[in-house]
């Protein structure tokens, strides 16, 4: 085409557009904007300037004002004219709205929302996230369903704080065992009268509240009195609670109380509300819960049946409160997720008692606790009381110095942290096991121990009130838990089936702080200073194994004065366990029995060698020769007869039957004896596979009871 031609085409200089043709933009070329363009008149195509329609931009929002924060902006102006304005009777301990939106996302760190176009849903870098809403919560790993929130979740979750319907409760109501006539027709009728309540929160204050710190008293006390008042209309959760803490109080009551208080006896108010409480985490769907607050009331049913439900039952309701706090991120420290210090220190102290009574159940039951528990950064609580916590403050309370109401749950987190220093396998292995482990040295073990000992000195012992009930109760178990700590440091098991010889300085070692354990039980039991308000929190397991080395180690001394002081403890020891003196009685109480037997005989006799007066015998020991001698005779006469109609093995004994069945005080029949071979205390010192065998026959004595509180 001419030059000429193609100008003329141009058009004028100044015949610009302010956009290019549509051509153009279809083909992603620069265009000159003449009429015709350039790019047009060579490829000899219409040229045509269309206006580009650009899409509509969202308008910004600013962020909806959530109702409880509106709620409480209006209270405050209402204040600022002088109107009186009641406190509102919903009760959030740690459940509370963390910002003025209805639905609050918490990461690690804040991030636009903005992706990559590589990664829109960035799957690359998700990040844990904490939604709440409602008094709920729910925690997400790294997964595409944390990314785009609560409003798109799995298709197979439900969403969170969605009502419950029908299913939340049948499931949760198949998780509790079937029980005759359990249903009430209206939990509003069993709430205890206003004259009553004052008393129980005074029993529960000292006796409950030290020894499971997971109530924040006021805020709990203010909603309870609230929610009375209206109890058709109490929130599922809050009312769950309420009943966890009428049952947790019953039964710390003796007889006597219970009968002054509610004129009934115990057993029928302990069932009665046992079964209230059951059906209250039912009807507040507690297996799909998201709730922290309902998660409360579990945790305080599970310590309110500890001595009436089996320990490995025990060990599944752990894990199903692990698996419910995890997902509610009580795992992951609430400053790292951006939650205020109340809220922050209030899933501290759940998680916390959680790990304690898992790690508890677990180390009962000779296995490892849950590896969830090693997968959290959750900080210990802090050393403070209630009245210096409150749902509005902005910083965290200064720590104290000395023993609180909560120093019993810090001294147990402090336990647990120091052993899991032991652990060399797997970081969640936390166990007063690891302290057999080869692995680390002895002097290893000691220097760790020495450090806790020295710290727990100067963070708590020297500032006990030897008049203080509780001061004395931690000031015992931290010296117990010491003691048992250099105790299994040292054990003659870690030399069973070894050619090396236990030196008698090891000898020494757990000789005397396996009598320091006797000691201490003799204190709980004797009610020192008030110590027996305590009792239900402590298990026997500790005692019966104490009472093994002691009895191990006696055998090996035969005399002194050591030797006799150890007989005078097992005498107060067994005074408190009369099933020890029973012919029908436990496979524990009759091996014990049979120990005690045969170490006092050769005690006896040392002391005749020696040329020292014959000792006395204790009323104890007769009683224990009553009914000890006919039942191995017995059972000595049973293996034979065993031995000439055919081989015996270990199931054939029945041990498998103890397993399944469980013990309901000295209803035993006789093949429980013959579960246990009751073998020769000299055998501890060479096989290990007893010291397996006697954990195991403990834990098989009871339930929960064996779990105690070191």
């Amino acid at each position: 085409m001419p030059q000429s031609l193609v100008a003329e085409q141009l058009g004028p200089d100044g015949d610009f557009k302010s956009y290019s043709c549509l051509t153009c933009r279809q083909r992603k070329v620069k265009c000159d904007r003449r009429t015709p363009c350039s790019n047009c008149v060579k490829a000899e195509k219409q040229c045509s300037f269309i206006p580009p329609v650009r899409g509509k931009r969202k308008r910004t929002k600013p962020p909806r004002e959530g109702l409880h924060a509106k709620l409480k902006r209006y209270e405050e102006l209402l204040k600022s004219y002088g109107a009186k304005v009641e406190p509102s009777e919903d009760f959030d301990d740690s459940d509370s709205e963390t910002a003025s939106q209805p639905d609050v996302e918490m990461a690690e760190d804040a991030e636009p929302r903005s992706k990559s176009r590589s990664d829109p849903f960035g799957l690359e870098e998700t990040k844990p996230k904490l939604i709440t809403k409602e008094g709920t919560s729910r925690y997400f790993d790294s997964a595409l369903w944390s990314n785009l929130g609560d409003e798109f979740q799995h298709p197979e979750v439900g969403g969170l704080g969605e009502p419950m319907d029908e299913s939340n409760v049948h499931e949760s109501g198949l998780f509790f065992e079937p029980e005759h006539n359990y249903k009430f027709e209206n939990l509003a009728s069993l709430h205890p009268s206003f004259q009553i309540l004052p008393k129980l929160r005074e029993i529960y204050v000292d006796r409950i509240d030290p020894l499971m710190k997971i109530l924040h008293l006021p805020t709990f006390w203010t909603a309870l009195t609230n929610g009375l008042r209206h109890p058709q209309d109490l929130p599922k959760s809050l009312e769950a609670v309420m009943f966890a803490f009428y049952l947790a109080t019953i039964s710390t009551l003796k007889e006597d109380e219970c009968q002054k208080i509610f004129g009934v006896q115990k057993s029928v108010m302990y069932s009665r509300y046992r079964l209230a409480t059951r059906q209250a985490l039912v009807n507040a769907g507690f297996l799909s819960t998201s709730s922290p607050m309902t998660l409360r009331a579990y945790a305080m049913f599970m310590m309110c049946v500890r001595n009436s439900y089996r320990c490995d039952t025990l060990f599944v309701l752990s894990g199903v409160a692990i698996r419910l706090a995890r997902k509610m991120g009580l795992h992951r420290d609430g400053t790292s997720l951006g939650l205020s210090p109340f809220e922050t220190e209030m899933r501290r102290r759940l998680w916390w008692h959680l790990v304690h009574v898992d790690f508890r159940t677990a180390d009962v039951l000779g296995t490892r606790p849950s590896l969830d528990l090693s997968y959290g950064d959750t900080k210990m609580p802090l050393n403070v009381d209630d009245e210096d916590l409150h749902p509005d403050m902005v910083d965290p309370p200064p720590e104290r110095n000395g023993i609180t109401s909560i120093a019993l749950c810090l001294i147990r987190c402090e336990i647990i942290e120091t052993l899991r220093k032991f652990s060399t396998a797997c970081p969640g292995d936390v166990r007063w096991e690891v302290l057999y482990s080869a692995d680390v040295t002895l002097a290893k073990k000691d220097s760790v121990i020495s450090q806790i000992e020295d710290h727990l000195e100067r963070k708590y012992l020297r500032y006990c009130d030897p008049s203080n009930s509780l001061h004395t109760f931690v000031s015992i178990m931290i010296r117990s838990s010491i003691c048992k700590m250099k105790l299994f440091a040292h054990s003659p098991r870690q030399f069973a089936n070894s050619p090396v010889k236990v030196p008698q300085s090891e000898r020494n070692i757990v000789f005397a702080n396996a009598t320091k354990l006797l000691e201490y039980a003799t204190l709980m039991q004797g009610g020192y200073h008030g110590l027996e308000k305590y009792m239900s929190q402590i298990g026997t397991s500790y005692l019966w194994n104490t009472m093994l080395y002691v009895l191990i180690e006696a055998r090996h001394r035969k005399t002194g004065p050591e030797v006799d002081r150890s007989w005078q403890l097992i005498g107060v020891v067994f005074s408190h366990y009369p099933q020890v003196l029973e012919e029908s009685t436990g496979a524990v109480y009759a091996a014990l029995g049979k120990w005690t037997l045969e170490v006092w005989d050769d005690y006896v006799a040392a002391s005749k060698a020696e040329g020292f007066p014959e000792p006395s015998t204790p009323e104890y020991i007769n009683a224990i020769r009553r009914c000890r001698r006919p039942a191995i005779e017995s059972l000595s006469r049973s293996k034979d007869l065993a031995a000439d109609s055919g081989p015996v093995t270990r199931d054939s004994f029945g041990y498998n039957k103890i397993q399944s069945q469980g013990y309901e005080g000295n209803n035993l029949d006789f093949e429980h004896f013959e579960s246990y071979d009751f073998p020769n205390l000299l055998s501890f010192e060479m096989d290990p596979n007893e010291w397996v065998q006697w954990e195991q026959l403990v834990a098989e004595q009871g339930g929960f009871a064996q779990v105690d509180s070191m």
